[in-house]
C-alpha cells in the first residue's frame, strides 16, 4: 500500500470495500514502517500508533473506500 510523507507526518494508508478493514490495513502499513524503517519492536509500534496515530477516512469512492493514517515525526526527535 502506499505511504507518503509531508514535512511534519508519516502517512500510512489502506483500502478494501470495507471501511473498518481498510483501517485495519492503514495501522498495519504504519507498525510495519516503524518496525522496519523505526527499529521498534511490534507490540512498541502497535502501542505508539494506538496512542498518538491519527486515524482518518481518505475516500468512499464506489466500492472502494481508504483510512490512512497519520503519524507526527516530532514523536522521533
Amino acid at each position: 500500500y502506499p505511504r507518503a510523507e509531508t514535512p511534519t507526518h508519516y502517512i500510512a494508508m489502506g483500502f478494501d470495500d470495507d471501511l473498518s478493514i481498510a483501517a485495519h490495513k492503514a495501522v498495519r502499513e504504519m507498525v510495519d514502517f516503524l518496525v522496519t524503517e523505526k527499529r521498534l519492536s511490534r507490540d512498541d509500534a502497535y502501542m505508539l500508533v494506538s496512542i498518538a496515530g491519527d486515524l482518518d477516512v481518505t475516500e468512499v469512492v464506489d466500492r472502494n473506500k481508504g483510512m490512512h493514517v497519520m503519524l507526527a515525526k516530532g514523536m522521533f526527535n
